[in-house]
């Protein structure tokens, strides 16, 4: 840690959080403890916390007295997180249509109007509080700190959404704030030649200790780099997220910035909602803010990722199905933090493709089979007709025959006489949040780009 660093992160953030009456920094020093709790005592600490939360929901938040009433749920009921399990899931089209029915009757503090980005096709808006925030930035300062950062050091940001128009006012507190935590912000939504040039020479000037990224936009800077036989200054570590990290692309990210990688799990509603630790041996959950769970009950098996916020009553959220699918760990990491573990996120669950036999395909499928391939870096799996399937694939290097063999066997085992057509390209651009799509349907193709359109 540099010695500007440790200043910023032990007494330029208490100080400014004082100042604003805020509890950020007594939220850090107590999730930096309740890590190393025992597993038991953390559940023991997310119940109480889930119960608190419940009580409110079920006697003054107003979609939730309707929608428990509706199955007959009540509050004196919940004694067991089985019983948690029965209550209904809430949807991303629910928040949207009742996110003014979605907090307390009696709640007169703050709530502070946000939005996703809308990488299914359907952004959702809420509202979270100023209380929530802190919580959710100490979660997010600890899980990059497992990488080795603290706020403060030099880090470039490589974020693949275009940043939003603000006002004056703003955009000055935003170039302050990244003055003094030292971050040097690079939007890459719009990514090419020129683009990775430019961050090439600014990361040169900038020095970075960290590099941030979407894993879409640190795969095309990595492809620069290799392309050009650059190399980027000495790097600490290299913090993914965003999207899936792939063992391929994990491996080639590392080569290429020579840095461990570390991946990370989050969202606009939770931000950070898990990390890997040192040991890269699953994401380790913030247990003390949310409760992550899978619809799945068998172990290790994939299922709807659902989400409840312990501590955001701008909206409450309660077993909330985020869209993403994933695995929990039924198994302690080594390191000894006594936080549970989500083994992978494996895609998201509104993916899609529809056979002409009226069949469908979950995206799964191709999470799982290209992973199998080490050839593939970055792939897009396409339909825009009933009877027409593309594989958009960017290749490390050219597929060997047991691959080749491979991806077509299994793709016929499953598309049955469904034509497709495996296309090598060279980049494939982010879908309209900034993200990558890795299975675009039916509804999706309409009102994204066409193959064709990729350079």
């Amino acid at each position: 840690m540099s010695l500007y660093s440790l200043l910023y992160d032990s007494l330029f953030l208490p100080l400014a959080a004082a100042a604003r009456r805020r509890r950020y920094h007594q939220l850090r020093a107590f999730l930096e403890r309740s890590q190393w709790w025992p597993a038991e005592r953390l559940r023991e600490f997310q119940w109480s916390e889930l119960r608190k939360l419940l009580e409110i929901a079920f006697r003054s938040v107003p979609y939730y007295r309707r929608k428990y009433a509706d199955v007959g749920a009540r509050f004196e009921d919940i004694r067991s997180w089985d019983d948690f399990r029965r209550l209904p899931v809430l949807t991303r089209a629910e928040v949207n249509r009742h996110r003014e029915e979605l907090f307390p009757a009696d709640f007169r503090g703050r709530r502070m109007p946000h939005a996703t980005g809308g990488s299914t096709g359907e952004p959702v808006r809420f509202y979270r509080t100023r209380e929530s925030y802190d919580w959710r930035l100490a979660a997010t300062h600890r899980a990059y700190s497992w990488s080795g950062y603290r706020p403060g050091e030099r880090t470039l940001y490589l974020w693949a959404a275009p940043l939003p128009t603000v006002s004056r006012w703003a955009a000055w507190k935003s170039c302050c704030h990244d003055l003094l935590e030292r971050r040097l912000v690079i939007p890459t939504w719009l990514q090419n030649e020129a683009l990775w040039q430019q961050a090439y020479q600014r990361a040169l000037r900038f020095r970075p200790r960290y590099l941030v990224g979407y894993v879409s936009s640190l795969l095309g800077f990595a492809r620069f780099l290799a392309r050009r036989r650059a190399r980027m200054p000495r790097l600490c570590s290299v913090i993914a997220a965003a999207e899936p990290l792939t063992p391929a692309v994990r491996a080639f990210l590392s080569e290429t910035f020579d840095a461990p990688i570390f991946e990370t799990y989050g969202s606009r509603e939770f931000m950070s909602i898990g990390a890997e630790c040192e040991l890269h041996c699953g994401l380790h959950l913030h247990a003390e803010n949310l409760v992550v769970e899978t619809s799945s009950r068998e172990p290790d098996q994939p299922g709807d990722i659902l989400i409840t916020d312990l501590h955001n009553l701008g909206t409450v959220f309660i077993r909330y199905a985020i869209g993403d699918a994933g695995r929990l760990a039924d198994r302690p990491c080594a390191c000894g933090r006594g936080l549970p573990l989500l083994e992978s996120v494996d895609g998201r669950t509104a993916d899609l493709i529809e056979l002409p036999d009226g069949r469908t395909v979950s995206g799964l499928f191709f999470v799982h089979l290209l992973k199998e391939l080490p050839e593939v870096l970055q792939y897009q799996v396409r339909q825009e007709e009933p009877e027409r399937l593309t594989l958009l694939l960017v290749l490390a290097r050219e597929l060997s025959a047991p691959s080749r063999a491979l991806l077509e066997s299994e793709l016929r085992k499953v598309l049955g006489e469904t034509p497709y057509e495996i296309r090598s390209v060279a980049r494939i651009p982010p879908g309209p949040s900034g993200k990558h799509q890795p299975v675009v349907g039916l509804r999706a193709s309409a009102v994204n780009a066409r193959p064709s359109e990729i350079p």
